[in-house]
C-alpha cells in the first residue's frame, strides 16, 4: 500500500513541478506588458517622439506597449527628420507552450501580453544633413 501511495505522490509532485516551471514560455523569455526599445542616433541628442509624444533625446530606452505598432520620429537641428515604424509580431516563444507550458502556459502568456513582441527592439539611425541630401554644396569663404 505504501508503494502505491509513494508512486501517486511522485506523479503529483512531477505534475506540479511541470505546472510551476513550464507556464508562460513567452512571458518567461520575453517579459510581459511593455517592452523596452533602445533608440540611438548619429549625431546623438536627436529629439525622440513616439506616437506623437516626446520621449527625450537619443540615446533613449523607451517602454512601449506590445499591443500596437508605434511610430517613431527622430529630429535634429540641421538634419532631415527620420521616421520609422516599430511593428507588432507574434512572439515565437509562445510556441514553447506546446512543449512545456500547455494550456496553463498559453493562458499566462495571453494574460500578461507576452503573445506579441515589438520589432525592431533596437533602432540606430544615421541622420543626414539637410544640405547634403538636397544636392547643395557647402560654400567656402
Amino acid at each position: 500500500m505504501e508503494r502505491v501511495a509513494a508512486r501517486y505522490s511522485a506523479k503529483i509532485l512531477g505534475i506540479l513541478a511541470i505546472l510551476l516551471i513550464g507556464p508562460g514560455c513567452a512571458t518567461i523569455t520575453g517579459g510581459s506588458h511593455d517592452q523596452k526599445v533602445k533608440i540611438t542616433s548619429n549625431p546623438a541628442g536627436a529629439a525622440v517622439v513616439v506616437d506623437g509624444q516626446p520621449q527625450g533625446a537619443t540615446p533613449a530606452a523607451v517602454d512601449l506597449s506590445r499591443k500596437t505598432e508605434h511610430q517613431v520620429t527622430l529630429s535634429y537641428p540641421g538634419c532631415e527628420t527620420a521616421q520609422m515604424t516599430i511593428r507588432r509580431q507574434l512572439n515565437p516563444w509562445l510556441f514553447g507552450n506546446l512543449v512545456l507550458g500547455g494550456p496553463v502556459g498559453l493562458i499566462v502568456d495571453v494574460c500578461t501580453g507576452a503573445t506579441h513582441q515589438l520589432s525592431p527592439d533596437e533602432i540606430t539611425v544615421q541622420l543626414h544633413n539637410q544640405s547634403e541630401r538636397k544636392g547643395y554644396a557647402p560654400t567656402a569663404n
